[in-house]
Order: C-alpha cells, then sequence, then structure tokens
C-alpha cells in the first residue's frame, strides 16, 4: 500500500482536490501522478528526490509520483536558499523511508526527517476520528504542502475519500465566497490565519462543522470568535511535531482562558513530564529516533491530565536575574485587546549598544496605527512587574504583511524590548518571527 493508491480506491468521477477553483476528480488526479511517475528519473537505490515547486497541485502531484519508486519525495519550502546539489539532500535513506519532510526547527539549520508509509498512514484512522474528517469531508486549506502540517492533512482526507479545497494564495477576503461555491463543511489553517476570517467574511457560514487547527495557541475567547460566524462548528486544536506525529488536542469545548492549554493526548499517544520536559511515546514517528523522545518543550500536567505547554526549554531565559518564559509573555499579548498577533524572539544587541549581549524582543500586530494605551495595565493581570516590556512600545511603523483584500485600516508591527534601545525591525510579520520559534 502506497499513497498513490488512495486515489484507486474512490469513485473515478469523485472530487479529490479542487485548487484555486480548477476540479480535479480522484480519476483525473491519478493520470497526473501516473504521467509524472513515467517521467522521473530512474535511480537503482533509494535517493532524496527535493521538489522545488511552489504550486500545490504540482508539489501534490510529484509527491504521489514518487510511491512506490526508490525517489523518496522531500518538498523544499519555498524561502529555502538550498541549491538541489547541496550535500544535505544526499542524505542516506533509512530502508523503510517513502518520504521525508524537512525542517529547521527551532535552530534555523535545515534538517531531513525520513518516515515509513506506517507512520502516517497507521495514524490516519485515528486522526480523523478526532478531526471529523470522513469520505463526505470538503476541507478547506491554504498553503505549501513543504510545511508539514498541510501535506499531513493532505494525504489524511484522501485516505478518508474526502475532498480537499485548496487555495495557493493567502487571500482570506475571498475564502467566504470560495468556501460557499465548493461546499466546505471543515476548514484547517494555522490561528494566526484563521483568525484572520472574522475581520473579513461578511456573513455566517453554518455548513462549516469542524476546524482544524494547531502550531500556535488559541483560546477559548478565539473559539467564540470564530463560533460567531460558524456557529456549528466543533474546533479541534492540536500540539504536535514533525518528529512525531499528532501528540495532544482540545476541543472547543474544552478551551479555557488558558491559551497554552494543549489537552489530552491522542488514542495511542502517551505523554509525561520529567524533569518539566515533555516526553512522547507512540509508533508513529520519523525513522532513526528513539521513544520516549523529548522535542525539549517543558510542560506541564493538571489533575485532570490535560498538559499545558510552557514553551522551549531554551525559551526560559533570564532577565535581570530572573527566570522569564517568552511563550508566557507572548500569551499575555495576544489576550490584550487591540493586539492581533505576538512573537517573543531573542535578539543580538545593536552593535555597540550599551546593553546585554542578547535582547527579549516583543513585536506585536496592532489594530490601527497605535500600541493600545493601557497596554501596561492588562500586562499585570497576567505577568509579573519584571516580566512586563519597558519601557511603553512604539510603533515602528513597519508594515505587516497581509492580503490587500482585509477591507480595514493596515495594522503596524510595534516592537519593544526589556532595554532602553528601540529595538531594530524589519517588515516580517508576528506570524513569521513566530515560525521560527515554535
Amino acid at each position: 500500500m502506497q499513497y498513490i493508491d488512495y486515489l484507486t480506491k474512490q469513485p473515478s468521477d469523485k472530487d479529490a482536490i479542487i485548487i484555486n477553483g480548477d476540479r480535479y476528480t480522484y480519476g483525473k488526479l491519478y493520470v497526473l501522478v501516473q504521467d509524472a511517475r513515467a517521467r522521473l528519473p530512474q535511480v537503482a537505490e533509494k535517493h532524496l528526490y527535493p521538489i522545488r515547486e511552489t504550486g500545490i497541485l504540482k508539489q501534490l502531484v510529484l509527491f504521489l509520483a514518487c510511491a512506490g519508486t526508490n525517489q523518496v519525495p522531500v518538498i523544499v519550502p519555498v524561502d529555502s536558499k538550498l541549491e538541489v546539489t547541496d550535500p544535505l539532500f544526499d542524505t542516506p535513506v533509512p530502508e523503510r523511508a517513502v518520504m521525508a519532510v524537512m525542517t529547521s526547527g527551532t535552530t534555523g539549520i535545515p534538517k531531513i526527517l525520513f518516515r515509513s508509509f506506517e507512520s502516517w498512514a497507521d495514524f490516519f484512522a485515528i486522526q480523523n476520528a478526532v478531526f471529523g474528517v470522513d469520505e463526505d469531508s470538503r476541507l478547506f486549506v491554504q498553503g505549501s504542502l513543504a510545511f508539514t502540517g498541510n501535506l499531513n492533512l493532505y494525504m489524511g482526507q484522501l485516505a478518508a475519500g474526502g475532498t480537499l479545497i485548496a487555495e495557493d494564495v493567502f487571500l482570506p477576503g475571498k475564502w467566504e465566497q470560495v468556501m460557499a461555491r465548493e461546499r466546505a463543511n471543515g476548514i484547517y489553517l494555522i490561528p494566526s490565519k484563521l483568525l484572520m476570517l472574522p475581520r473579513v467574511f461578511k456573513g455566517v457560514n453554518a455548513n462549516i462543522r469542524t476546524i482544524i487547527s494547531g502550531s500556535q495557541s488559541l483560546g477559548r475567547k478565539d473559539a467564540e470568535v470564530l463560533k460567531k460566524i460558524f456557529p456549528n462548528t466543533e474546533i479541534t486544536l492540536y500540539y504536535g511535531a514533525s518528529e512525531l506525529n499528532y501528540i495532544t488536542y482540545v476541543k472547543s469545548a474544552d478551551m479555557t482562558e488558558e491559551r497554552n492549554l494543549i489537552g489530552k493526548p491522542f488514542p495511542g499517544v502517551r505523554v509525561f513530564i520529567q524533569d518539566d520536559e515533555m516526553y512522547v511515546d507512540n509508533a508513529f514517528h520519523v525513522e532513526n529516533i528513539t521513544v520516549p523522545y523529548s522535542l525539549k518543550d517543558s510542560g506541564r500536567m493538571d489533575l485532570q491530565g490535560n498538559f499545558y505547554f510552557l514553551g522551549r526549554t531554551d525559551d526560559i531565559v533570564g532577565v535581570r536575574g530572573r527566570k522569564v518564559s517568552m511563550m508566557k509573555i507572548e500569551n499575555a499579548l495576544e489576550e490584550v485587546a487591540g493586539i492581533t498577533e505576538a512573537a517573543v524572539v531573542l535578539l543580538p544587541k545593536e552593535k555597540d549598544a550599551d546593553m546585554p549581549a542578547e535582547i527579549v524582543s516583543a513585536f506585536v500586530t496592532v489594530e490601527g496605527t497605535d500600541v493600545p494605551e493601557n497596554l501596561r495595565q492588562q500586562l499585570k493581570e497576567k505577568l509579573a512587574d519584571f516580566e512586563i516590556p519597558k519601557p511603553p512600545p512604539k510603533s515602528c511603523g513597519c508594515p505587516v504583511i497581509r492580503s490587500c483584500a482585509v477591507p480595514h485600516p493596515a495594522s503596524k508591527c510595534a516592537v519593544y524590548g526589556w532595554s532602553l534601545a528601540l529595538i531594530a525591525t524589519s517588515t516580517r510579520s508576528c506570524s513569521e518571527r513566530r515560525s521560527k520559534i515554535h
């Protein structure tokens, strides 16, 4: 059994994927995959096959075309500067591997993770049951398959015999029409994209029955906002990792004010805390690691068996002799009215600046052009005095990357830290900064 076999198990005239409005039935997609497979270079032994395409359709077709061959596909992120001749792509392929994913984790150094077919496929029935995915699902998704979460949900949806409704470009202003036209009944987006929808959707969509999200935090207030436009939906927030697959999840009915709640383990997954560090034991991990496995994430478990993500072990930094969790500050900032997104990172000092070698700095996306005046007072409800940024933040005026279809004043990115100097910034959005530390 291989991923390509999912295409032959469904009626050939059933929609498999609708990309940017173009329809591809299971039969039509299978023909495209077979054609691409015939053009693959023939190799005698298993070897990595880098996919540098940027469009979803080409990524999907080439990934499926490699099934059952010695070409082991890895979809390269569009922002990767690696050439196909880079030694990384000559990494030896484990015997059981049929695919690979490329990740930089928190180090910024690219690495290749290999997977067997069973490490994902044997978990699809479990994750689909949790996510509410079945043969009748019509799941809206957006973004490159180089993102492991997207690729996994695509394969899981095809395994269930459902339909994918995909958009290449981040244009949330048009997604309301797309979802209505294609009769979407599910959504998979990371929180920063998902929370754009209430700002741009003009009506209520009662057809959405499930929303799947992960990789970032989401709390009860966020869920309540989403349910105003998707009143019949159940929201599932997952915590997972490329190395281990899905780990824990929490449903909207169980979400609390604590945005770092990540819920209880998926069936078949064991999670425990040792020395404040979360360890995971499952049979669905990548090749060449041993379990129990630690992602170097800090966590805690309450009396009900729910887990809470406290940040990475290297997320705890010293500020004036006290331990500070950057994740805790980020969550507190995102609960402030007027702040739509936040990322807290450790930056090197400016040259010749009279400050520590590294500075804990916060980047926030604000509604309008100014940071909320009562920000410090609101933060006092969540943070100790030494955890609150000083001096008060000032808007740096750099535009946040977003869709021009958003019908509200352009947001700005404000930056501040625990230093008297204003930290230099760039035009990267908070979600881009966050992706470097999550």
